[in-house]
């Protein structure tokens, strides 16, 4: 469709990837048919984001890039956080910004580095006792008495950033996130910037019961 759409302009497929996942994928690939022959090739570049100079990555100033810096190498972590949280709160807004700050905070997975970009988020940079997806939810009354079609949403993002965490979530776990009232939705989306393991939100699941 971008080659329809763009006929002059180089079309380029990348995949990234996060977690140290595909660390053999070289980007080749192909398929041969009942005698050998090759019947299909496709080809991508590959990107690592763990091998990436996080202070490279921020140098092109671009907010979408900024919130994968959690998942790069970083030699002075907190004015690389700080900086890349400056550049999506100027570079973006509304639910765009919430996003991102939210991926940003989930793809933060080193212990350290994630404590001090929570800080960063909530405190140092907004003056505020909670993440920017809490506040936004709970501006103009929306914590309870919001219809279902935004519950509907807040349920979709949840489970997205759960799963970009730790993967494709077993059935049982999507049904207890799903079953959750929209108060506990707002509990899980802080609690989610505190835990560790999958086990850690099983077991916070657990005690929803």
């Amino acid at each position: 469709r971008l080659a329809a759409t763009y006929p002059n302009m180089p079309v380029t497929s990348v995949v990234w990837y996060v977690g140290e996942a595909g660390e053999g994928d070289t980007g080749t690939h192909q398929r041969t048919n009942v005698a050998g022959q090759t019947c299909l090739t496709w080809q991508y570049h590959v990107i690592h984001l763990w091998e990436l100079d996080g202070e490279a990555l921020l140098a092109l100033n671009r907010p979408a890039l900024a919130a994968l810096i959690g998942q790069t190498r970083l030699r002075d972590p907190e004015p690389a956080l700080r900086q890349a949280v400056r550049q999506i709160v100027t570079g973006t807004r509304g639910e765009l910004q919430e996003l991102l700050l939210l991926e940003f905070l989930t793809l933060c997975t080193d212990k350290e580095v994630a404590a001090m970009a929570k800080q960063i988020v909530r405190y140092d940079r907004y003056g505020m006792a909670e993440s920017p997806i809490i506040q936004e939810w709970k501006e103009e009354g929306r914590v309870e008495g919001r219809v279902e079609g935004r519950v509907e949403e807040r349920l979709t993002l949840l489970l997205r950033q759960l799963t970009r965490r730790y993967g494709p979530l077993p059935a049982e776990l999507t049904a207890q996130v799903q079953a959750l009232t929209a108060t506990q939705m707002l509990d899980l989306a802080d609690a989610l910037l505190d835990f560790t393991s999958r086990d850690a939100l099983a077991q916070w699941l657990e005690q929803q019961n």
